[in-house]
């Protein structure tokens, strides 16, 4: 699981059985974080800030568009507008989805942590990474 940013745009590429209620229950644990402190709250609030209002574009493809679009990749093109180089980026494997993440609709202004902050996608992936989903 990792996030990425592409056209100004936040993605992540998470299994397709992801789910944010698994990930939200693995963050204080994974992270060693005391239940009930500001330090359990904040990183709660962090990542749902990013997750809380993502869409997962396969799922979309798959329900509303197979007819429409001859593949996964097709609809990311015309629909998403990713050209193919950012597809080749992405590189989804078998099992894998893609999430848009709409970090601009919180009100927790999430996205200054990745905008302002040098290294911020990187330390969220790398806490992705050993929650490891």
């Amino acid at each position: 699981m990792r996030i990425l940013k592409l056209l100004d745009k936040y993605y992540c590429i998470a299994n397709e059985s992801f789910a944010y209620e698994e990930l939200e229950k693995r963050i204080s644990d994974v992270l060693h974080l005391q239940r009930g402190s500001f330090a359990e709250f904040y990183s709660k609030r962090i990542f749902r800030a990013f997750f809380q209002y993502a869409r997962d574009l396969k799922k979309e493809y798959l329900t509303y568009y197979p007819q429409e679009y001859e593949s996964f990749e097709d609809y990311l093109y015309k629909k998403e507008l990713l050209d193919w180089e950012h597809m080749e980026i992405l590189d989804l494997g078998e099992g894998q989805t893609l999430l848009k993440l709409n970090i601009n609709l919180t009100s927790y202004n999430a996205d200054n942590l990745i905008q302002y902050e040098e290294n911020g996608i990187d330390v969220l992936n790398q806490a992705l990474k050993e929650i490891g989903l």
